[in-house]
């Protein structure tokens, strides 16, 4: 109970010394907070200032990692990141409380009921953010594989005559059940392109915090059509192939792996069994011919 009160004056110290911190890319908040992007509640009130508060005091150093996970995990609004700051505080400590109450009914030691607070909380803190982590591989990995089909895509409606912003429109549109994460942030990407931002820097900056190598090359590329025009299909046709290259030689040394772990399941399962039908009848047969003799 008095880690939860001196947690609270902590955050009402901050949210009242905070100040509104004024957003890099100023001149698209209204369209992106239009577009249900952003935190609506981030407009100048007071709850806004009390989650911006939270948001900057509570953890510096996980803050610096916390905006490119979210980003990875496909939450990067900033009401996710509250969402998730108030999640990976507020539970651990609501578990490690359970757990030393439990303690207390069961008459334990305060040295044991610190423990339980302890061990509640540590697993709560820890699994959170593993949590994150795992989440957010996941998605960069279902990104990754979903690049090739976003390659033919792109080929198939350059070779159509389209520009770069109506190709970007059609594959978010009629490309969501083929490339659902990629569509998702191609969404936030014409978002941004409406709202002014150069096409080119858009797409880096939708690139860039995913971490997804195929999706920056792809990007890179298309960049330099923004720039310089020109048709890129016979680029992305050379790159295409490349990562389905690449695909088979992952799937060929996963096949290779999986091999040898199965090996080694046929080891622990099979050849025992093996041994036991190969040679259990005979072992049966000396047994009974062991009891003959004597």
């Amino acid at each position: 109970m008095i880690l939860i009160i001196a947690a609270t004056a902590v955050v009402m110290i901050a949210a009242q010394r905070s100040k509104t911190s004024v957003h890099v890319r100023q001149r698209f908040r209204e369209v992106l907070r239009q577009e249900g992007m952003n935190n609506p509640l981030q407009a100048g009130s007071d709850t806004g200032q009390w989650q911006q508060a939270l948001l900057e005091r509570i953890s510096r150093s996980e803050m610096d990692e916390l905006p490119g996970l979210l980003r990875q995990a496909g939450w990067g609004s900033e009401q996710s990141r509250y969402y998730y700051l108030l999640a990976a505080w507020l539970l651990p400590v609501i578990t490690g409380l359970v757990g030393g109450i439990y303690a207390m009914s069961q008459g334990e030691t305060m040295v044991q009921v610190l423990f339980y607070i302890l061990f509640g909380f540590g697993v709560f803190f820890i699994a959170i953010r593993r949590f994150l982590r795992w989440k957010a591989r996941g998605r960069q990995a279902e990104i990754r594989r979903e690049v090739l089909t976003w390659l033919h895509l792109l080929r198939m409606l350059f070779d159509a005559g389209l520009s770069l912003e109506h190709i970007l429109h059609v594959t978010e549109d009629q490309g969501r059940e083929l490339i659902p994460n990629i569509a998702d942030e191609l969404r936030q990407v014409l978002v941004r392109i409406r709202a002014g931002q150069e096409r080119g820097e858009a797409l880096a900056e939708m690139a860039a915090p995913l971490d997804v190598p195929e999706l920056n090359d792809t990007v890179a590329m298309m960049k330099q059509v923004t720039k310089y025009g020109g048709n890129i299909s016979e680029s992305l046709a050379e790159y295409a192939e490349l990562l389905e290259q690449r695909q088979v030689s992952e799937l060929r040394e996963y096949v290779s792996k999986l091999s040898a772990k199965m090996t080694i399941v046929m080891m622990l399962f099979l050849f025992p069994a093996l041994i036991i039908f190969l040679a259990g009848p005979g072992f049966m047969g000396l047994v009974r011919a062991l009891k003959g003799l004597a």
